[in-house]
């Protein structure tokens, strides 16, 4: 069963102590892999009449590459998926926030790790559009006109885990 998670919390500064080292930072590869992601997204809200979402700056795909950077070994290390919650992982909207993004966080999506698994555009997207609650954060929320998303533990084709941040800007 592929597993994807949600969750809605208040912001705060991630903690700085928290960074990855730099060898698990986004590469330019990833650029081809976000930009299908995105057209998955927007074309899955369009079926449903939400607007388009617009990535932000480049910082708060960043961020949340940093934010899956920092949680994934840790969910791989208990074998379980989760959102940050300050366990000891701060929310992604905390680094998206801390990233320079001024805005009204709205939801957070993610496909959590499995071992030996990289999720690909279709797939998270897919996976998503079946869940309600993450449909309702993703796709159903009209409100919502940016996303900050990011993936950890691959690259042009598929990631060990990935996470979308949607905003109101």
């Amino acid at each position: 069963m592929l597993a994807a998670a949600l969750f809605v919390a208040p912001i705060a500064a991630p903690d700085p102590a928290l960074a990855a080292p730099a060898e698990a930072r986004p590469s330019r590869q990833s650029a081809g892999y976000l930009d299908q992601l995105l057209n998955e997204i927007n074309g899955r809200r369009a079926m449903v009449g939400s607007p388009p979402l617009s990535y932000a700056d480049p910082r708060a795909n960043d961020a949340v590459h940093q934010y899956l950077a920092d949680l994934t070994p840790l969910m791989m290390a208990m074998n379980a998926c989760f959102h940050g919650m300050h366990n000891p992982v701060a929310p992604a909207w905390n680094y998206v926030s801390a990233s320079g993004l001024d805005g009204e966080a709205r939801g957070e999506v993610m496909g959590c790790p499995m071992r030996g698994y990289q999720w690909t555009p279709q797939q998270v997207t897919k996976s998503w559009w079946e869940s309600p609650a993450h449909f309702q954060a993703l796709y159903g929320d009209p409100e919502a006109n940016v996303v900050a998303c990011g993936g950890y533990g691959g690259g042009q084709r598929g990631f060990e885990s990935v996470a979308c941040v949607t905003f109101k800007i």
